[in-house]
């Protein structure tokens, strides 16, 4: 995956002149969403074969809205970082098709993870490694806000499909919403095998 997102960045950078900084930046990214994209697309296979798609795509989706933003945990290899997010992503999205509640129920489970993740944007949103931190104050509130207005606009649709009995995936979309929270936490850094950095 390295060698691919170089030999692109590297033709990239020759064509619009870029330093070698840029082109290392280039690089990342291209690494990055060339992971991502294989990453998805896979685990998506395996949900299809495993008649848990509709469930899997719904946390895939809920997830990436909210990690994009918050940051938070990452394995040190890109090895485990597949393997583990495939597994993980799939256990949630099979969870999803057994979990049944009543309205009550997913009512009272969206308030309570609204609250947690809410809390967990405060505390430690947006989440970092020694690689990647964002220090500067004023940004780091910026995304805080943003994230605090995504998660209600969230909650809002969420709780208007279930009072109109369109509930069906909301629990798979709480389970990738709790995952991304998940992972900006102290116990998320220790899954993961990170030291968390603290603001």
């Amino acid at each position: 995956m390295k060698r691919l997102a170089d030999s692109i960045s590297k033709y990239i950078s020759s064509e619009l002149h870029y330093n070698e900084e840029k082109t290392e930046i280039l690089s990342y990214g291209l690494q990055i969403l060339l992971g991502t994209s294989i990453s998805v697309v896979s685990t998506l296979v395996f949900a299809y074969f495993l008649s848990i798609f509709q469930s899997t795509l719904t946390v895939i989706t809920s997830y990436i809205i909210f990690r994009r933003l918050i940051g938070g945990s990452h394995y040190d290899t890109q090895t485990k970082c597949y393997f583990m997010g495939t597994l993980l992503i799939l256990s949630l999205g099979k969870l999803g098709e057994i979990i049944s509640l009543t309205a009550t129920g997913v009512s009272i489970l969206s308030i309570l993870l609204y609250v947690l993740s809410v809390k967990a944007t405060i505390l430690w949103v947006p989440a970092g490694t020694e690689k990647k931190m964002i220090k500067n104050i004023k940004t780091r509130k910026k995304i805080k806000i943003e994230v605090i207005i995504l998660l209600t606009i969230w909650i809002i649709i969420c709780n208007c499909l279930n009072s109109i009995s369109i509930s069906k995936y909301l629990i798979s979309s709480f389970l990738g919403v709790f995952l991304a929270f998940f992972l900006v936490t102290p116990l998320g850094y220790k899954f993961t095998n990170l030291k968390l950095l603290k603001s």
